[in-house]
C-alpha cells in the first residue's frame, strides 16, 4: 500500500515531461543503430583509372571525356556497371554539338566503348563537320 501512496503522489506534469524525452532518446539511439548498421553494409567505394582503346579519324574532333588521357570513376563495390557519358560543345564549324559516350562491361576489367555524335544546332552560315562515329575498349587500369 506505501508503494501506491509514493506513486499516486507524483506530479501528472512532471510525468508527462519526462514521458516523451525517454522515447525521444530511444528512438534516436534506434536510428542511430539503423544508420550505423546501413552504413556497414553498404558497398565499398573504389575508385578506377580507366583508358580509352579506339582508333583517331586523323583531324577530327572527339567530344569524350578522355580528350586529356585516362580518367578516374568511382564505383560502388568492385563491380563494373555501365556509364554514359555526354559532352556538349561549340565547335569551330559554327554548330553545338552532343557527344556520346556509352561503356558495357564485357568482363571484370574492361568495357565495350562506343562513340557518337549529334549536331544540336549550327549557325546560319555553319557548314557542319562529318561526324565520326568509333567503337573501342576502355580498361580498368588498376
Amino acid at each position: 500500500m506505501a508503494l501506491r501512496d509514493q506513486t499516486a503522489k507524483i506530479d501528472p506534469m512532471q510525468h508527462a515531461l519526462t514521458a516523451p524525452v525517454f522515447k525521444s532518446i530511444a528512438l534516436a539511439a534506434l536510428a542511430l543503430g539503423l544508420g550505423v548498421a546501413a552504413t556497414s553494409q553498404a558497398p565499398k567505394r573504389v575508385t578506377h583509372r580507366l583508358s580509352l582503346h579506339a582508333v583517331d579519324r586523323p583531324g577530327a574532333v572527339y567530344l569524350t571525356v578522355f580528350r586529356d588521357g585516362d580518367i578516374r570513376v568511382r564505383f560502388d563495390g568492385e563491380q563494373l556497371h555501365p556509364m554514359t557519358f555526354k559532352v556538349h560543345a561549340s565547335v569551330s564549324d559554327g554548330c553545338r554539338w552532343l557527344g556520346t559516350e556509352t561503356l558495357v562491361p564485357r568482363d571484370e576489367r574492361s568495357f565495350d566503348y562506343e562513340y557518337s555524335e549529334q549536331i544540336l544546332d549550327c549557325d546560319p552560315d555553319a557548314t557542319p563537320c562529318i561526324k565520326t562515329p568509333r567503337k573501342g575498349i576502355v580498361t580498368v587500369e588498376d
